[in-house]
């Protein structure tokens, strides 16, 4: 898939992960569906700068990807902007600490919302524009799907069941021309990353990641590009960790 001229959704699109690849999308020249919680005017503005240069343009919508009625508006405002989609990155998401004892039920179900259930949402609301184009999606999982970590079972588990979604949703719909594909970052320095400790950054190089550094935002926007583009990979899902989920010691 060529994205000059294309349309490409993004959710989670003003900072970390979901900034990198709208920006790499827009240097591309497609054009821009963005989705965050709020509007932030001067990443917005370089963004649309950054279309502008290649004759595209880019969209907002605000809005929080747990209600559903966020994703019906996110496609509507491709429809109507732009008449298509043809690609579909679901980058919205946060933290989700604590231990089955000691988090409450309603952190738990929160969990899903945010990442499972908004996933569940947007591919539904985008379907028949996929479909019409042949397009495809791609959600965004975690190195820690892959590996048991201490204190986020809620996070390890939803970003686990995004892996199986994105290989169910690839399997139902392949008939449709419809790719459906997920990524698994290990530790990139986004704002997620935020409270982590000098400490723990220090032990992450030096013990867990077998290539000693931690990975780029552009990095995994590079990989997120490379399964838009390709269109002879579904159902897969690629990991960006440094080596760090497949070392034994």
């Amino acid at each position: 898939m060529e994205l000059k001229g294309r349309v490409a959704l993004v959710t989670g699109a003003t900072s970390g992960i979901g900034l990198a690849t709208a920006t790499s999308l827009a240097q591309q020249g497609a054009n821009l569906v963005l989705g965050a919680r709020s509007e932030k005017p001067a990443v917005l503005a370089g963004l649309s700068a950054i279309t502008g240069l290649h004759g595209a343009r880019c969209v907002f919508v605000a809005g929080d990807v747990r209600d559903p009625d966020t994703s019906t508006r996110l496609v509507a405002a491709a429809q109507q902007a732009f008449g298509q989609l043809d690609a579909v990155v679901h980058s919205a998401g946060g933290p989700a600490p604590g231990t089955a004892l000691s988090q409450s039920y309603d952190n738990w179900l929160n969990a899903f919302d945010v990442h499972v259930n908004s996933a569940f949402h947007l591919f539904r609301a985008a379907h028949p524009l996929l479909a019409a184009s042949q397009g495809t999606m791609v959600l965004l999982s975690s190195a820690a799907a892959l590996r048991g970590c201490p204190g986020t079972i809620a996070y390890q588990t939803v970003k686990a069941a995004l892996i199986q979604m994105a290989r169910a949703l690839a399997r139902d719909h392949a008939a449709e021309g419809i790719r459906v594909n997920c990524i698994a970052p290990g530790i990139i320095r986004t704002p997620f990353q935020a409270s982590m400790t000098e400490e723990a950054r220090l032990n992450n190089l030096k013990n867990r990641i077998p290539l000693g550094r931690e990975g780029t935002t552009e990095q995994v926007a590079s990989m997120i590009l490379q399964l838009i583009t390709n269109d002879f990979i579904t159902g897969e899902t690629v990991v960006l960790d440094g080596g760090m989920s497949m070392r034994m010691v």
